[in-house]
């Protein structure tokens, strides 16, 4: 029996990054904590599953293939998503954080970071 198995409750959580060593563990972190991640290295693929719109969570990486994080954002809301957003990116600049901001993610995360900051970024602890 997997974890999401043992948690029908756990909050769904829409995780979207290119780089699959980093998916693979950002999902198990995830999943320890006790969400019920779906991983996507794209985001179009996210925004085609039709759960996408039931997630409570996404973490989504700024630059993808074909789109950004965003972007992804932007569409997700547009359709009535309200979940807490976490933006994950490789280069960082103040330019990007209020862009980010204003695009509705309550939290930037430079990378590498800390497990700690996402899991503090995700549950609203961020300040």
């Amino acid at each position: 029996m997997n974890a999401t198995a043992r948690r029908p409750s756990a909050p769904r959580l829409l995780l979207v990054e290119g780089n699959d060593a980093l998916r693979r563990s950002l999902q198990l972190l995830l999943t320890g904590q006790g969400y019920q991640v779906h991983a996507f290295s794209r985001a179009a693929r996210a925004l085609a599953d039709p759960l996408a719109i039931t997630a409570s969570h996404l973490v989504i990486d700024y630059i993808l293939p074909e789109t950004d994080g965003m972007e992804a954002l932007t569409l997700l809301r547009a359709h009535g998503w309200k979940g807490r957003a976490v933006l994950i990116t490789g280069s960082y600049s103040q330019g990007l954080r209020r862009s980010a901001l204003r695009a509705g993610f309550a939290a930037i995360l430079l990378k590498p970071f800390p497990d700690a900051s996402l899991i503090e970024a995700l549950r609203g602890d961020d300040g």
